[in-house]
């Protein structure tokens, strides 16, 4: 399996390579089939699914103190987490999905959070963060 993880801006092409230690960590908790269950007034059962589109919920994030990343390449990202329906191409698993940022409103998720390793009173885009988290949302 491929372990690289890319993040591409779909306006412009600008790419970013992501910590390869990340787990996708809600990887199976979505089912893409939503149903409703009625009783009608007779007693029958009349059972209603279908398929979704979209929305599948996709957490990247670093297990206790891993998924390093520089303060350069965090700030990046921080900026494209600031752009209104910004689409993006992550490449994750040997496969491409199309996601957008989750940016509050579900429980007021962060699209995006990590620590420094070492709080600098100067810091320089060198410096490194740790426990990543991404949060995104498939189109």
């Amino acid at each position: 399996m491929d372990n690289v993880i890319t993040l591409t801006r779909l306006d412009t092409g600008e790419s970013i390579v992501l910590p390869s230690d990340l787990i996708w960590s809600d990887e199976f908790t979505w089912v893409p089939v939503v149903q409703s269950v009625e009783r009608t007034i007779t007693g029958a059962r009349v059972v209603d699914a279908a398929l979704l589109i979209g929305g599948r919920p996709i957490t990247l994030e670093g297990e206790g103190i891993t998924a390093y990343i520089t303060r350069g390449d965090f700030r990046v990202l921080h900026a494209w987490v600031s752009v209104p329906n910004l689409s993006l191409a992550l490449l994750l698993h040997g496969e491409v999905r199309n996601v957008r940022f989750v940016r509050g409103g579900e429980g007021d998720a962060k699209g995006l959070s990590a620590e420094p390793v070492i709080n600098y009173s100067d810091k320089v885009d060198g410096d490194y963060y740790s426990s990543l988290v991404l949060r995104f949302t498939e189109e």
